[in-house]
């Protein structure tokens, strides 16, 4: 293989590549082999008029070469060059005949080319980890046990009390055709139940009430007006918090009381330890940018945004109701093109450093993604949100693993190893999950659907409404703590 490239204007670039008949004969062939067992009725196989045999060898010999040929060379191309390809290659030319060589042309865009940042001029304060305080495990126990608790019925004389669970029945006084049969469980004293807190107090299943409401007018002369509701008690229930006994250590994998409390105290210290690395790199985020002078991006990527802010903005044209927050569209483009300069950054310091990626922890994360969504993982990769989540989630990897390389630089620690990383990620996924991992974990996965699924609401609703579940099967996810711990947040 021969190749040459070409500078053209800012980004842009010309790759040509030509193939001896050597390497492109194999191809040849196989094409020869598919047209062998082609029919076309009238016909035995591969016994064709030869003015529809190369017609149709010319056709499946472009498709040949655009599919199964050239990348695999223009790849080769881009590494013997050293070439940072950042666009789609269109290919200009293409000659490639029966029993001769192949020649293409193909043009596309580079990244920036930029310099490695000064380490020195980055300011960051090392601080010290806190220690976990023994308040915190207590508390941190309180929770794993509120966690595994199960809400059961009362007895029947029972009356409602604070912080019990209660199904209420309530129709409008206004509008006797109106009911509100609740599907859901009430927390009494609960934000959902505030305004019926006090009248719930003390009734029975099956008892009936009417309440008098008090809510503000809008655009009145009066400054409020009662409504009148008619409630009745349908069901009471109480959370039975499982007592600190064999039982309990059982479900949480432990044999007795200290282990539990010291896997909740190294849990809750890898969380301190995690945020502290997270402010570090968020520290190094504000201040890169403040080394580098404006440069070019890739026009292909910049007005491919822009295509696609101008068919939002047209498919919000169309809507009936307008949207809260209209779409902004040179707000939009501007972070667009802030976020690919930093994104090129960061891409610079990685490929200096030789910073690798943690693919093992990237495919963890996934795999757990999939199984809170009831796929496997092999399913969920196949389709459009499960194909931009996997690229979110190792991208992400990726950059904290390089935002941790630059801080280490700062400090003047040593270079922690993708080996090492793996084996503190492991440590922790052996660990108990806490509430208040499964709490973050919620966030960052609602984080990475908001990013990747915008464009698409009912699907965004529904993956939602699947991570809220999974944060409520208490028992399940704390039982299966695999399942979702593979990786702590940082953020």
């Amino acid at each position: 293989m021969e190749s040459q490239v070409e500078e053209l204007e800012k980004l842009k670039r010309r790759l040509t590549i030509e193939l001896s008949l050597e390497e492109v004969e194999p191809h040849y062939r196989n094409v020869l082999r598919q047209l062998r067992n082609t029919r076309m009725n009238g016909f035995r196989p591969g016994k064709f008029p030869k003015g529809w045999l190369e017609k149709r060898f010319k056709s499946v010999m472009h498709h040949e070469a655009v599919d199964h040929v050239i990348p695999g060379f223009i790849e080769d191309a881009l590494q013997k060059n050293n070439i940072q390809q950042a666009t789609q290659g269109v290919i200009s030319e293409l000659e490639f005949e029966q029993k001769r060589p192949l020649k293409t042309v193909i043009e596309f865009e580079v990244k920036p080319s930029l310099a490695l940042p000064d380490y020195k001029k980055f300011k960051l304060t090392r601080q010290e980890v806190e220690s976990v305080k023994p308040e915190d495990v207590e508390q941190e126990l309180e929770n794993s046990r509120k966690n595994l608790a199960r809400i059961e019925d009362r007895p029947s004389e029972s009356v409602a009390e604070d912080k019990n669970y209660v199904v209420l029945e309530i129709k409008n006084s206004g509008d006797e055709d109106y009911v509100d049969e609740n599907h859901l469980d009430f927390e009494i004293g609960g934000e959902r139940l505030s305004v019926f807190f006090e009248s719930v107090l003390g009734m029975k299943v099956g008892d009936e009430k009417t309440v008098e409401i008090k809510y503000s007018l809008e655009n009145k002369t009066e400054d409020s007006a009662i409504n009148k509701f008619k409630i009745r008690l349908k069901s009471l229930r109480e959370l039975q918090i499982p007592e600190l006994n064999k039982e309990f250590f059982n479900q949480m994998q432990v044999k007795d009381l200290d282990e539990l409390k010291g896997n909740l105290e190294k849990n809750l210290q890898f969380q301190k330890e995690m945020a502290l690395k997270s402010e570090y790199r968020k520290s190094i985020l504000d201040q890169l940018p403040k080394q580098y002078d404006d440069f070019d991006l890739p026009e292909a990527l910049v007005h491919e945004k822009e295509h696609e802010l101008e068919h939002k903005l047209k498919e919000e044209a169309k809507k009936e109701e307008p949207p809260k927050t209209p779409l902004d569209k040179d707000k939009e483009l501007k972070e667009f093109k802030e976020k690919l300069r930093l994104n090129y950054m960061i891409d610079t310091i990685g490929r200096h450093e030789e910073v690798p990626i943690n693919q093992e922890a990237a495919a963890g994360e996934f795999i757990n993604m999939a199984m809170m969504f009831n796929q496997s993982a092999e399913e969920l990769i196949k389709t459009p949100y499960g194909s931009r989540l996997y690229s979110q989630i190792m991208a992400r990897k990726q950059e904290e693993s390089i935002l941790n390389r630059v801080v280490a630089r700062v400090f003047g620690d040593p270079i922690e190893t993708v080996e090492d990383a793996a084996e503190k990620e492991n440590i922790s996924n052996e660990e108990i999950a806490t509430y208040g991992q499964v709490q973050e974990r919620k966030k960052q996965l609602l984080s990475l659907i908001d990013s990747n699924l915008s464009e698409h609401p009912d699907e965004s609703k529904q993956l939602k409404e699947i991570i809220e579940d999974w944060a409520e099967l208490k028992i399940e996810a704390f039982q299966n703590r695999r399942s979702w711990v593979r990786a702590t947040p940082s953020k």
